[in-house]
């Protein structure tokens, strides 16, 4: 694949002065330190609930429970959305999304940890997507590194139907991720975002869906285990659904704290042909 050239480059919007001033007084007061959030976790004024999952099948996403699982924030940056696993020492673990190893025996059998996105009503897959973050990538990576993470995405319909399994193949092989910000400002990590509508197309009803690690990157290389994890920033859909607009970002600072918008602008989608 070749370079992208500089006017690919990904560009941001101004942060308004408000929104700086806000998140510089929370970082301020210490809310950067790991919470952990109610089980399942509903943020504030929003119509979805985020379940935290552990011993997921990292190829079908099969065998998940919620038993054990606690949703964390902050662990790795401020605003990441986690996982707080029991591992089988039955020690509590914080983590992001990714890979490890859920037997006593290292390397017998590889587990992925993940959260479960629960919509109140069935909402469009017209402009609906998620902000995921700290995969350790740029503007010039063509796929992902074997030795972090790579994201899988279980999508669900009416009544809970499976719309269909995503590997990180097809996440790339549709186009389906772009960046949108290689060091944000406030996360100091790399953001993407994740359009769910690309992967199961136009003016489907959606009830949820499921975010895991794959075992395999694009390239069919396998990842590593225990994998340097992924975690969730936001949930964004169109005007049919009562979450954030396109593109914003919410940052829960702490289980009983509303949600603070930051909007950036798409840019191309990464792992594209060029």
């Amino acid at each position: 694949m070749k370079t992208p050239s500089s006017t690919h480059q990904p560009q941001r919007l101004p942060m308004s002065a408000t929104v700086a001033a806000v998140l510089l007084a929370f970082t301020s007061l210490g809310f950067s330190s790991t919470i952990e959030l109610n089980q399942p976790f509903t943020p504030a004024g929003q119509n979805y609930s985020i379940t935290a999952l552990q011993n997921l099948t990292p190829l079908t996403l099969d065998g998940g429970t919620p038993v054990g699982a606690k949703t964390n924030v902050n662990y790795e940056f401020q605003g990441g959305f986690g996982v707080r696993y029991t591992n089988a020492l039955d020690q509590l673990t914080d983590f992001g999304i990714g890979l490890y190893d859920s037997d006593y025996a290292p390397g017998i059998q590889a587990a992925s940890t993940g959260l479960n996105i629960a919509f109140d009503h069935l909402v469009s897959s017209n402009g609906l997507s998620a902000t995921l973050g700290d995969f350790d990538l740029n503007e010039f990576s063509t796929d992902f590194n074997t030795g972090r993470v790579a994201p899988t995405v279980s999508i669900y319909g009416n009544g809970g139907f499976l719309l269909g399994n995503f590997s990180a193949a097809q996440i790339i092989a549709d186009n389906a991720m772009s960046l949108l910000a290689s060091n944000d400002p406030i996360t100091q990590t790399d953001l993407w975002k994740l359009d769910l509508g690309a992967l199961v197309g136009p003016n489907v009803q959606v009830s949820g869906f499921t975010l895991a690690a794959d075992l395999y990157n694009g390239g069919g290389s396998q990842m590593v285990v225990n994998s340097v994890p992924y975690f969730l920033v936001s949930v964004s859909g169109c005007e049919c659904a009562s979450v954030p607009e396109p593109g914003s970002a919410f940052l829960i600072l702490s289980a009983g704290l509303g949600c603070l918008i930051i909007t950036r602008r798409r840019t191309r989608g990464l792992f594209a042909a060029k």
